[in-house]
């Protein structure tokens, strides 16, 4: 049950820190990413979504922990960390794709 709980709270903040990093166009905050080359806008517009999606597939895979009653936690974990690295290394592939400033 706590894991459930924890799983929600992660992604109610991730959320949260989504739109935080989209509003104010934080894309400074963005490691590996230097903003001489990408412009600012697009990549805090492209990783603040991205963190955003990964928020909600928190909250669902929460709901399908609940679901399941705590009984594949080990399945549920991976799912999460394979979640993580595809949606950070998906972020990461259009800002490099996409937000590069035109010379």
């Amino acid at each position: 049950m706590t894991l459930g709980i924890i799983i929600l709270i992660a992604g109610i903040l991730g959320i949260i820190l989504g739109g935080i990093v989209r509003k104010y166009k934080m894309g400074l905050l963005v490691q590996w990413v230097s903003l001489e080359k990408y412009d600012n806008n697009k990549v805090s517009d492209i990783m603040g979504f991205h963190i955003m999606v990964l928020g909600i597939c928190l909250i669902v895979i929460s709901g399908v922990n609940y679901v399941l009653e705590n009984t594949y936690q080990n399945i549920i974990i991976i799912t999460i960390i394979l979640i993580c690295i595809a949606t950070e290394l998906g972020g990461y592939y259009r800002i490099y794709k996409y937000a590069k400033i035109k010379d």
